[in-house]
């Protein structure tokens, strides 16, 4: 069982964690993960491909720097 840690800065919200979440969580070989919002930050334990990884964050709108539900230039939240 391997760990992998993937940015994505575009976690601007809860409703960008919900989101985030609801998709890795069906990736086939996903034990369990934890979503670091104020870090930006996604960590996946388990035989997970990083291409079906990547595709699940696509899939999700967190392609590049932002989500697709908020526009650009919006400022992330402070805890």
């Amino acid at each position: 069982m391997a760990d992998q840690t993937v940015c994505v800065p575009a976690l601007l919200c809860r409703r960008c964690v919900r989101l985030l979440s609801r998709h890795v969580r069906d990736v086939s070989g996903v034990t369990s993960f934890e979503v670091d919002a104020a870090r930006g930050l996604l960590r996946v334990r388990g035989d997970v491909s990083a291409v079906d990884l990547r595709a699940a964050l696509a899939s999700a709108g967190f392609a590049g720097d932002r989500c697709e539900h908020r526009p650009p230039g919006h400022r992330r939240l402070t805890p």
